[in-house]
């Protein structure tokens, strides 16, 4: 008898140990989500003040470009399509001609290059979640290493 309650006590305990360390994932899952979530509000107050500073002028602060001058951010496949080659416009400027939505445009971009790697996030962010926009958070770690492949 002895024995059996042994095995019982080991059994138990070690599917105690085993809930908590599912538990513990589940509780750190949680916690990154709720860490993203929170530097997400946050890029996007932050990247909302710099579109407004570097951006809107031309791209205006709905997002919806400037006639057939500049392109539209909102809902566009341009930039939707490539955030790396997105960042790396926002850096070092655009100065080729892009078809954005099927129509075609030829302005240059100025570059930003006054801005640090998490400024580019956070407009990255800012821009492609809003108006309509759903592509989550550019994290500052990923922008950098896009920033490093610019040419």
């Amino acid at each position: 008898m002895t024995n059996l309650n042994n095995l019982l006590s080991a059994l138990i305990i070690g599917f105690a140990i085993s809930s908590c360390g599912t538990h513990s994932g589940q509780k750190q899952n949680a916690e990154s989500n709720d860490q993203d979530d929170m530097r997400l509000k946050q890029y996007m107050v932050k990247g909302r003040e710099l579109y407004t500073l570097y951006c809107a002028n031309c791209h205006q602060e709905d997002g919806t470009g400037l006639a057939s001058l500049f392109p539209p951010l909102a809902d566009s496949d341009y930039l939707l399509s490539d955030l790396e080659r997105a960042a790396c416009v926002i850096k070092k400027g655009l100065f080729d001609e892009i078809t954005v939505n099927g129509k075609t445009y030829n302005q240059m971009m100025p570059a930003n290059e006054q801005m640090a790697p998490l400024e580019v996030a956070e407009v990255l962010t800012y821009i492609t979640n809003s108006w309509g926009n759903k592509k989550g958070l550019s994290n500052v770690k990923e922008v950098e290493l896009w920033l490093l492949k610019c040419e």
